[in-house]
């Protein structure tokens, strides 16, 4: 079906405010398929006057013109033009496609006052009566909420200096029967299309109706009803973002659902659906193999505007895991984030080393939403956690575990693991660690080879040998005769694991120290974004050294599909790939 995109500006606003976006949209679009409309009363060269019941017919008019010619209809206002565009839905009972409100207040009280004589200065004067009229629309409408189940997305600037950011949370929550997609866009100001971030901007409103005009396929849905199956908890996220649908049908980890084989190539055309959020990169440990150890860094935490904005700027990250170079548990905000990511429908997890999961942490950590949680251990014994993860204080790591996991029987459902790195170093100690963690009340355990071009000499890749391979087959049947499923990491990005768990059990055991030499596993670069402390995405986890850009000024378009991203993942599908991935036990 052919579109038509309406594009409706602020009171004192005009067309050409959307000009780098009108000129983007009728190039992919056509020019009949883009209506920038002029409201009545901004003629050129005279001071715009504020005619609601003119306006409101004239969006109509555009709406059922549209309509008549058989388009799927996408409206976008902004300021002050969102809020025509909804008495016009209102009004006349309409239903677009598609709503994307740019900037657009939901209350106007004095404190407008000054930032609107700002915003107008050095420009003509505006009568009171239009002034008052369009105060008196704003606040009529934004009191209401608009009916329909169309989806709607909620753009506006961090730095608005006339219409505060706080404004989106408003209309998201409350303003319409399906709450809102929110997009937070980091130094935009009011002024979207043609100031500061504008390409961010559009970026993200090109996307967005690219998102709602690719509709779902028969094998989409049929990929969906199997996640569903398996991981109810997703239907949540998507009838809130449907248009995520496609992508998360497509990921690789989607198909798997339903049987299908990932289809993998170096460009993609879907979006991430996993994202690893950093959220600090302080830690309150010194574990022998992290990619931290040894590198220099300073400790610094993610602020709650930067995970509001990489949340927008990821609209089909279906799956958020805090995880990173740091220990989310000290960041202060961790809970506060674990809300908001889960408010959006998102099924949020974290990895941690649990020293500080304290029991009222762990409440309110339940609380929030968070849906999974993955413990790390490596060692059984003081000896052996004083010797690989110096500063941990076993006792109170296991304390403060067993706390989580009472604590989360008496609420929903909660995936719990624990993850483990095993070395040559460790290995011997296997028996031991699963009786530590067969008696946590953790769903599974999954464990690892070492990664990392720094800690090869101590895989067991490099140092298996009869003995080594004797100590995994016993650990594992030992696990199993206790009841704990040991996985592989091939599970890791998996949906449903916690369902599907049997297809990626640690069988046959000495699947832990193989290597591949070509593609066989990995399925990271085409489905998981991981995104560092200051909002820049990485090559991958494995090399979080390696930044592509920052989602906070560049589209993630670009990024994603992007010709580093495009030249690794080729890399990897060719007959030489990356050394860190061969030396990756997941690739």
């Amino acid at each position: 079906m052919p579109v038509g995109i309406i594009l409706v500006h602020g009171f004192s606003g005009t067309p050409d405010d959307f000009l780098p976006l009108t000129e983007k949209l009728v190039a992919v679009h056509g020019t009949e398929a883009v209506s920038a409309l002029t409201l009545p009363g901004h003629t050129v060269g005279e001071s715009p006057s504020f005619d609601r019941t003119a306006s409101v017919a004239a969006i109509a008019e555009a709406i059922g013109r549209y309509r008549r010619e058989g388009r799927t209809i996408l409206l976008l206002g902004h300021s002050t033009g969102g809020i025509l565009a909804l008495a016009t839905l209102m009004e006349h009972r309409l239903a677009p496609d598609l709503l994307i409100l740019a900037s657009v207040p939901k209350r106007i009280d004095l404190a407008y006052l000054e930032r609107w004589n700002r915003h107008r200065t050095g420009r003509e004067a505006i009568s009171f009566a239009s002034l008052a009229q369009a105060i008196s629309l704003v606040n009529t409408v934004g009191s209401r909420q608009v009916k329909g189940e169309f989806p709607v997305v909620v753009m506006h600037g961090a730095d608005d200096d006339l219409v505060p950011c706080t404004e989106a949370s408003g209309w998201a929550e409350n303003g319409f029967e399906r709450r809102a997609r929110t997009v937070i866009v980091p130094s935009a100001g009011h002024d979207l299309f043609r100031g500061t971030n504008s390409a961010l901007v559009i970026g993200l409103v090109m996307g967005t109706i690219a998102d709602h005009l690719r509709a779902l396929t028969a094998e989409d849905t049929s990929t969906l009803d199997a996640l569903a199956s398996v991981e109810p908890e997703a239907t949540r996220f998507l009838a809130r973002s449907p248009s995520s649908g496609q992508h998360i049908a497509r990921c690789p980890s989607g198909r798997a659902v339903a049987g299908e084989k990932p289809l993998l190539a170096p460009s993609v055309d879907t979006g991430p659906v996993f994202a690893n959020i950093e959220i600090t990169t302080r830690c309150n440990l010194s574990c022998s193999h992290c990619a931290r150890t040894g590198a220099i860094m300073q400790g610094e935490d993610m602020d709650k505007g930067t995970f509001t904005a990489v949340l927008g700027l990821l609209p089909h990250a279906y799956r958020i895991t805090l995880v990173g170079l740091g220990e989310p548990l000290l960041h202060p905000d961790v809970v506060h984030f674990v809300a908001e990511a889960s408010a959006q429908g998102r099924r949020t997890g974290l990895v941690t080393n649990a020293m500080l999961l304290d029991p009222e942490l762990s409440r309110k950590l339940i609380e929030a939403g968070l849906d999974s949680i993955a413990f790390s251990i490596d060692g059984a014994t003081n000896d052996m956690v004083s010797d690989m993860r110096p500063g941990t204080d076993l006792k109170r790591v296991i304390a403060n575990i067993k706390g989580f996991v009472e604590a989360a029987k008496s609420s929903r459902s909660l995936s719990t693991a624990v993850f483990s790195a095993v070395s040559a170093r460790s290995v011997p100690h296997l028996d031991e660690l699963i009786d530590l963690v067969a008696g946590l009340g953790v769903h599974v355990l999954m464990v690892s080879d070492l990664n990392f071009g720094k800690n090869v000499n101590l895989t067991l890749w490099q140092n298996w040998d009869k003995a080594t391979a004797a100590q995994v087959k016993g650990g594992v049947a030992r696990s199993f005769k206790k009841g704990l499923p040991i996985l592989s990491v091939r599970g890791l990005e998996e949906f449903g694991l916690w369902k599907r768990y049997g297809s990626y059990l640690l069988v046959p055991p000495d699947q832990l120290a193989r290597r591949s030499e070509r593609h066989t596993w990995c399925y990271s670069p085409w489905q998981t974004v991981p995104v560092s402390v200051r909002g820049e995405v990485t090559l991958c986890d494995c090399q979080p050294e390696v930044v592509l850009g920052s989602l906070l000024d560049r589209p993630l378009a670009d990024i994603w599909s992007g010709p580093a991203m495009v030249e690794h993942r080729s890399r990897m599908l060719g007959a030489d790939p990356p050394e860190a991935c061969r030396l990756c036990p997941r690739f």
